[in-house]
């Protein structure tokens, strides 16, 4: 009879250790989703209210033109093009395995754990990049400038905090 309470209360520790695990997760997962709305609005050039300050990292990078296509690198090499990503939330220090391709507007937004990217991308002759002037902050509102150079169009949007 001791042990059939001792197994119930087993039984019962691993259900509760459960339930709290998935109360977490779901804690995690939805306290990404403003960054998320965060990286799309920018994305889209459109102003964004955090409630709470987010923290905000740029990457160097460059893109350039390999084999027919534009291609994401950390190298400068001659032609190159300096863009930077933008990262909102605890991002990496390193965004190595995210380089070596080419990014589209449909694919610009990356979700990391804590983290989400917004990449540099491109349609046609156009680079379209985001950098923030800010290290946090809570009212995120982009700015656009452009420039073109040897039939390249470059967009440079700002992020204002």
């Amino acid at each position: 009879m001791l042990t059939f309470r001792y197994l119930l209360a087993v039984v019962a520790a691993v259900a509760a250790t459960a339930v709290v695990a998935a109360a977490v997760s779901g804690m995690f997962s939805s306290s990404q989703a403003p960054l998320i709305s965060a990286a799309a609005s920018i994305a889209a050039e459109k102003a964004f209210h955090l409630d709470t300050p987010v923290a905000v990292k740029l990457y160097p990078a460059y893109y350039s033109h390999v084999a027919g296509r534009w291609m994401l690198t950390d190298r400068a090499s001659p032609g190159a093009i300096p863009v930077y990503v933008l990262g909102l939330g605890q991002c990496p220090p390193s965004i190595r395995d995210l380089l070596g391709k080419t990014y589209a507007a449909k694919n610009a937004t990356v979700v990391l754990t804590h983290c989400v990217l917004v990449m540099p991308w491109v349609e046609g002759n156009t680079i379209t990049h985001y950098a923030a002037i800010c290290r946090s902050g809570t009212d995120l509102r982009p700015e656009a400038a452009e420039v073109e150079t040897s039939g390249v169009r470059v967009r440079l949007v700002i992020v204002n905090c």
